[in-house]
């Protein structure tokens, strides 16, 4: 059975079909390519982009990648309360 996407690989997908490329290779890069030594880590270098993203981009995001911001920082908050997304 195939797995479902994670939250932050659908926050991606919709960043970039929002026209937001940039931001979403950021996100992309850090998931892909930045070596961390914990999730925890992880976690909050991602959660960390995300509350630039949302302050920069909040405006231009339409509802479904509102959504998918919600899932995964709702993935974030359960680590890192108060990151302040």
């Amino acid at each position: 059975m195939k797995e479902p996407p994670s939250p932050y690989t659908v926050l991606i997908d919709c960043l970039q079909q929002d026209g937001l490329l940039s931001e979403a290779k950021g996100l992309d890069t850090l998931l892909h390519d930045v070596a961390l030594t914990t999730g925890s880590e992880f976690t909050g270098e991602f959660g960390l982009k995300m509350k630039g993203l949302k302050k920069a981009c909040w405006s231009r995001m339409s509802d479904k990648t509102r959504q998918a911001f919600k899932i995964a920082s709702d993935t974030i908050l359960k680590v890192w309360p108060e990151i302040g997304l």
